[in-house]
Parts: C-alpha cells; structure tokens; sequence
C-alpha cells in the first residue's frame, strides 16, 4: 500500500472539560448525564446527526436486556428513560422499551440540554493525543475543519472504541480462531400494516421457514408499533451482512448496498405471504447499520462465557446483565439465542478500565469480554447502566487522579442510591 505523509499541523482547541464523552449512543449519553448531574463540566461529541445510537440511527425501535423473567437487573437511567417516554407517548411500556426512534430522539436531546452538556453532532474523533499513559486531547474533524478538544477524564462510547484504539489501548476482533465478528444488521421500518391480522409469533416462524431464503436467518424478528392512523410500524431485525468488517469503510459501503436489497427482498416476502402485510411499505431504512460486534478491549478483567453462564456476581461490579449466548454467527444462519440465562450476572468495574490508559472508561458495547461473554453483554440496557457507573464515577476518579484510584465500595454505594440493581 502506497503511503501518503500527512504535512504538520496545529489545530485550534475548542473545548476544555472535565469530562469529555466521545459517542452519543445510550451508554455515552448515560455516562454524560450522570457526570453533569454530579456538577461536572461535561462535553458530548458525536459522529451522526442524533443521539441514541442503535435505537435511534439505526432505528431499533426497542430498547432490550432490563428485565430476566420477573427480576429488573437494570434500573436507574433505564428506568427514568422508561418513565419519561411513557409520559410523552400513547404506546406505553412496562417491560423492554418499545418506542419510535423519533420519539426517543427528541426526549434525548431534552435530556442533554436540561443537564447543560455541551454536545457537538456531526463531529468524528480522529486521533488522541497521549502522555504519560493519560490522553491528554483527542482531535476531531467536523466542517469547520479539524480541532482539538481537552479534558481530565475521556470516556469512550463510540461503540467500536474508536477512541480507545486511537490511543493505543489493547484490543481484540471477532473470534479467538479467526477473527471474523458476528453480522451485522441494516433494520428497516415496514409501514402501513393491519396488526390485527398479523400472524402469532411462531405462525410467523413457520411461514418463513417454510421455503428456502435468501437471507440467513431462520426465525422473523419484527417489534410491532401502533400508529395513530390504526395502522402499525414493523421494526425488522432480519437482514444480516455476513463476513463483515465494521471498522472497513468499503465493509460498511456493502453493508448499505446488500442491506438494501435484503430490505426489499423482505418486504416483498411480507407482502406475499404474511396476512395483515398486504398494504405495507418499506417506510425507511436505518442511517447507521446496526453493529453487534468491533473492537473488545482487554481491560484489568475479561468477562468469560463461564462468568455468563453461572450467573457470577463480583464485589466491584457495577451492573447486571441477563441477555442470554447471542452469537449471530458471522457465516452461518442466525438462529436465535443459543443460550438462554437462568440467572443475570455482574460485570465487573475492571472491564471498563483498558490497559495502559489511566484517564479513560469504556461506556457500552466495547468491554473487556471474550467473543462469546460479549454476545451477551452487548445488550442496550447493560450499556445503559454501564454508562451510569462511568458518569457516577467521573467525578471520584478525577479526584483520585486515575481511574484505578477510587474506592469502589463508595462508587457501588452512589450506583445503588440512584437505581441501580446489584448484587
């Protein structure tokens, strides 16, 4: 590969902070919020036009993993967020969230302005500036062209941990054998249907199993919402780019090419063989596709399939999950969750804290887990409540000087005065 020298360049700073907040998924925004409200100065930037990541970009339409059974594993945040959208929208919720993008979208931004975070949209990390084992800036690009930004503590809620990977800390791709990371999603919104006459679950699932496809997946994945005008919004998750690279701008560009004529692929199998599809219409297309795995970072712990699968509680760990085995295979046929939990499980402060950086947290989907434990801790609430734990310790680990300085009885303590499950 021909190399290009990029010329020597300064750079105008254009924010100082406390805590700077890289990615305006759940997890970032959960992670400024509770950094703001401890009366922290607190800046938010994000690549996309919107805040809320996954449900919103790539319009999700559901906000999954607070609940195992009856037993809430994730509360605070998640709980406010549930509250304040059943205030302000007409399909109330009382399990996972159910809400349309829009709607999330607007209550997000209300969100960062009522806790005073200085948010820039539009504006993508680009590099870090590191010393002494602490960033010191991180550089962004936007059209006002390239600048640099500055604070005591980064989080990084980027979701692939572009930010991490800019200053150097360790990580791992995919599979131990090979590499390959699971498919990923571009979700579509189906429109215009009669949801009183939409088949019942596994009706459904016998009716795309019933021929060969051409996607490959062998279950429907649809989270259905009621529109005013007595129709209903299908939220489908069922395309699936295999042999994927996410952090591949040409992978992403055939991402949006074959998620594309998958999307139309399934609207025409709705239409012609589901009852209650017959008048539907493909509404819209995620902006962002919908990445289950990048970058996991290796951290002071790495969240094993073992820890998953008993249900194992730590003394610092900082939220549950009890999304079960969810591997969507990254060459295969997605077949649904391969193993289901019986009981939710901790993760610990230490995968949140990546090696060789001393002023830096993960928020959200990129921890410190194997290929496997990360198909389950991937979920949205887990992230959610993630982004909690960094935000209610941003101010204790500035304080101490380094993220591994503070005391972590205190921080369990500050988690569960404000609505967080734990063991």
């Amino acid at each position: 590969m021909t190399m290009v020298t990029m010329p020597e360049r300064q750079v105008p700073l254009k924010g100082e902070y406390d805590v700077l907040v890289a990615g305006a998924g759940l997890a970032g925004i959960a992670a400024a919020v509770y950094a703001a409200r401890s009366g922290l100065k607190v800046g938010l930037l994000e690549a996309t036009g919107r805040p809320g990541g996954v449900p919103t970009s790539s319009i999700l339409g559901v906000i999954s993993g607070a609940m195992l059974l009856n037993e809430p594993v994730v509360g605070g945040f998640y709980s406010e967020l549930k509250d304040r959208l059943n205030n302000i929208s007409a399909n109330k919720t009382s399990g996972r969230i159910i809400v349309d993008p829009e709607i999330l979208t607007a209550l997000l931004l209300d969100i960062l302005q009522e806790n005073g975070i200085d948010t820039c949209f539009y504006t993508t990390i680009t590099d870090a500036v590191c010393q002494d084992g602490k960033v010191a800036q991180i550089i962004a690009h936007a059209k006002s062209g390239f600048g640099a930004y500055q604070a005591k503590l980064f989080v990084d809620g980027t979701g692939d941990g572009d930010l991490a990977a800019f200053a150097g800390c360790e990580f791992e791709t995919g599979r131990e054998s090979d590499g390959a990371m699971q498919s990923a999603t571009l979700v579509i919104e189906i429109g215009g249907i009669e949801l009183d006459k939409v088949p019942e679950p596994l009706e459904r699932r016998d009716i795309w199993q019933s021929a060969p496809r051409e996607i490959p997946i062998d279950h429907v994945v649809i989270t259905f919402l009621p529109r005013p005008d007595g129709t209903a919004s299908g939220f489908v998750n069922m395309t699936h780019l295999m042999n994927f690279d996410p952090l591949d701008e040409r992978q992403l560009t055939r991402a949006r090419f074959e998620g594309t004529k998958q999307a139309l692929y399934l609207i025409d199998v709705f239409r012609g063989e589901f009852s209650g599809f017959e008048n539907a219409y493909l509404a819209r297309t995620g902006e962002s596709i919908g990445i289950r795995e990048s970058r996991r970072f290796i951290g002071d712990y790495v969240l094993t399939e073992d820890d998953v699968l008993n249900g194992r509680s730590f003394p610092d760990e900082i939220v549950r999950c009890m999304w079960g085995i969810d591997v969507h295979s990254p060459d295969a046929i997605h077949t649904g969750i391969e193993i289901p939990l019986k009981a939710s499980y901790g993760i610990p402060y230490r995968c949140i804290t990546p090696k060789g950086i001393d002023n830096l947290y993960i928020a959200g989907r990129p921890i410190s887990a194997t290929h496997r434990a990360f198909s389950s801790s991937r979920i949205n609430a887990t992230c959610i409540g993630i982004g909690q734990a960094v935000g209610t310790a941003a101010g204790m680990t500035i304080a101490a000087g380094d993220t591994r300085g503070i005391d972590l009885d205190a921080l369990r303590g500050k988690l569960i005065s404000g609505g967080a499950i734990l063991k």
